[in-house]
């Protein structure tokens, strides 16, 4: 006499998707060509510009995003049960790019940093206005950024007026520290670190927060489910009902 006892095991283990929106953006900016730039900041302006060039003023511009996962009411809830997160996507509109001097377009290349300091604002300001604050919650600046940390991805700006988007793993960099929340991710766009003695200047511009014309930044964020219970007692039941085959068969 053989006994068969067929449980069926419900898997659990697929991804799900959620976007994102961004929560704040900003340039900071570093060069001389005005006054007080290193303690200027755009929060306010419809494009985030990436920008590097070898002017003579050593003009940087480096943007800072963030992204409040509770932001998303299913993001917020998936979080709280346990889900784990994989991986993210980052996604910017880019409305131009260009290069002057002896670099090309091929060299507007710009990398995703982790920025493992949350405590940070975009502030109103437009058009290099001077904040003069030491407190990065008064509007960041070059001069009082939080700084970035593990290097996550890069993509080359070669064309305009399309979309770009960052992959990378949630296992990319580490969380940490009293100003880092683990339900807001702030990330930094970095300009290419082009090297040339000659005279260039590298534009990445994207459509920011406050962009009425064109989409604005976000990120997808994609989690594993946590195994319902009844998942677990499906499985168990069903090695039990499997052994019980095996010494009854």
């Amino acid at each position: 006499m053989s006994l068969f006892l067929f449980i069926p095991f419900v898997s659990d283990s697929f991804a799900l998707v959620y976007p994102v929106d961004i929560n704040q953006d900003t340039d900071v900016i570093r060069g001389t060509q005005f006054s007080g730039e290193n303690q200027s900041n755009q929060g306010a302006n419809p494009e985030i510009e990436p920008i590097r060039a070898n002017d003579g003023f050593n003009t940087r511009h480096v943007v800072y995003l963030g992204f409040d996962f509770f932001s998303n009411n299913n993001l917020k809830q998936a979080i709280l049960q346990g889900d784990t997160i994989d991986k993210y996507i980052f996604h910017a509109f880019n409305v131009r790019n260009f290069a002057q001097g002896d670099a090309v377009v091929g060299d507007v290349i710009t990398s995703i940093y982790y920025a493992n300091n949350d405590n940070w604002a975009e502030g109103p300001y437009v058009n290099y206005t001077v904040i003069n604050s030491s407190d990065q919650l008064d509007g960041m600046t070059y001069d009082n950024q939080v700084g970035y940390a593990e290097y996550l991805a890069t993509e080359n700006q070669d064309e305009a007026n399309i979309w770009y988007g960052w992959e990378f793993l949630a296992t990319a960099f580490n969380t940490g520290g009293i100003n880092d929340n683990p339900n807001y991710l702030s990330l930094a766009m970095v300009p290419n670190e082009l090297n040339k003695s000659s005279s260039w200047y590298l534009v990445s511009s994207f459509a920011s927060k406050e962009n009425t014309s064109n989409p604005h930044p976000y990120l997808e964020v994609f989690t594993t489910p946590v195994p319902e219970p009844s998942t677990f007692f499906l499985f168990s039941t069903g090695l039990l009902g499997l052994v019980l085959r095996r010494r009854l068969s």
